[in-house]
Formats: structure tokens, C-alpha cells, sequence
């Protein structure tokens, strides 16, 4: 045998060896239906649909999220955004559905113009999502979105199959503690963002008012949405 090559051989085994077999066996596709509680104590069910990217390192499990992405099919509705655009609240007010989005980058804050509220809201009408002004929109709709849905591992502890809202205040327990504690606080726009020990905290309501005195450069667009795949969360 070539010693080169035989070298060569065990110089790769020893290198896959070192690499965790759940790098490569961690997945990459999440689904799954969740249970979602409106503003009147109905709750509804809807299916969501996750993919990670690759995350380029050699030693790191997964990459990032690609989108968000939710269906309720009693209504048709479809819903894919950026992943920085995360649905944190779906509500059904007299017909019409509902979401809003809180924000807290510069970036986000200046494509958008600044919002007061540093959120987006949005209604779906003739089947697609509007863009609207926090002041049409219902009051009270609380922070009843799932954020924590999968950990850089294996994906032994993605969620998967029928997610509770029992399951869901464990996963996302932090937010609902505070808003168990502090009932004026209805969704993520009403936390707190440390700064820094030499920096007050603010408000991540007040987070793009903060951001008017940050000159921002950036090649993204305002564009909230992606083009929706209608089989994803069939």
C-alpha cells in the first residue's frame, strides 16, 4: 500500500471521528401543529413549518432560522416572513385575523420608518397580509405565538407532533411569567433591554426611538414577506 495515501486515510478518519455524529444527523425541516389561545379563550390549532440553514462550521450542530412560517386553513391563511419578522401574536377579532410583530433592530427600525410602537401589525384581507397602523389595531391581543421551537443539538428536543399551550408557557417561559406577573404586558415590545452596565435599560417599545440617533447602512429591503409555499404546512 502507498504510505501516502494509507496516511492520508487515517489523517481523515481521525478528522471524522472528531466531528459529533449529531452535526450530521441533526435535521434541518421541523413540523408541527400548535395550539393557539385568542383573545376570548377559543383556542384554535395551526400548523407550523421551520428550516435551519447550514451553519457553515465544521463543529457547529445548525445554522439559522430561514423564516417563520404558519397556515390556519379554516381560513386560507398562510403566513411566511424573514426571520427576523417573528409572528409573535395571531388573533381572530369579529372575522378578520390578525398579527403583530415586534421589532428591535436599528435595521428593521429604519427600513420601517421608525414605528412608534417599534412593532408591525397586520391584517389578512382578500387573502393576503396588510400592513397597518398599531391604532386599527385590536387592543389587548397577547403574545400567544411559539418562539422557542428547537435547540443547536441533535433535534431530540425540537417540538414536534401537537404542541399544548401548556407546552408552549414551559418552552416560552420567560415571557409568560412576565405576563402572568405584570398583566400589562402583552407581548415582547413591553420587555426590558439591558444595555449595558453604563447604559439604562428601555422599553423594546421604545427600542426604534432609541435607534433615530443610529445612522444605519444596509443592503435589505422592507419587504416583511417571502413567497409562500402552500405545501409546507398543508
Amino acid at each position: 500500500m502507498n504510505i501516502t495515501r494509507h496516511i492520508r486515510r487515517v489523517a481523515l478518519g481521525f478528522m471524522l471521528a472528531s466531528v459529533p455524529i449529531l452535526a450530521i444527523a441533526a435535521p434541518t425541516v421541523i413540523d408541527w401543529s400548535e395550539e393557539v389561545k385568542l383573545h376570548d379563550g377559543k383556542i384554535i390549532v395551526i400548523k407550523r413549518h421551520e428550516e435551519l440553514g447550514a451553519s457553515g462550521l465544521p463543529l457547529a450542530h445548525r445554522g439559522a432560522r430561514k423564516f417563520w412560517e404558519f397556515c390556519y386553513a379554516p381560513m386560507g391563511i398562510h403566513w411566511k416572513s424573514k426571520p427576523e419578522y417573528f409572528p409573535e401574536t395571531f388573533d381572530i377579532v369579529d372575522g378578520k385575523a390578525y398579527v403583530r410583530v415586534s421589532i428591535s433592530s436599528c435595521e428593521s427600525c429604519m427600513l420601517h420608518n421608525y414605528p412608534e410602537t417599534s412593532a408591525l401589525y397586520f391584517v389578512w384581507e382578500g387573502n393576503d397580509w396588510k400592513k397597518i397602523s398599531y391604532k386599527d389595531f385590536p387592543n389587548g391581543l397577547r403574545y400567544n405565538m411559539l418562539n422557542g421551537t428547537h435547540y443547536d443539538d441533535d433535534g431530540s428536543r425540537d417540538v414536534r407532533g401537537l404542541v399544548t399551550i401548556a407546552q408552549k408557557e414551559q418552552l416560552d417561559g420567560e415571557i409568560y411569567w412576565l405576563m402572568r406577573k405584570k398583566p400589562e404586558i402583552i407581548g415582547l415590545n413591553d420587555m426590558i433591554t439591558y444595555r449595558g452596565p453604563n447604559r439604562p435599560p428601555i422599553y423594546a417599545r421604545d427600542a426604534c426611538k432609541a435607534c433615530k440617533s443610529v445612522q444605519v447602512q444596509t443592503n435589505s429591503t422592507p419587504d416583511v414577506f417571502l413567497p409562500v409555499t402552500p405545501t409546507d404546512c398543508k
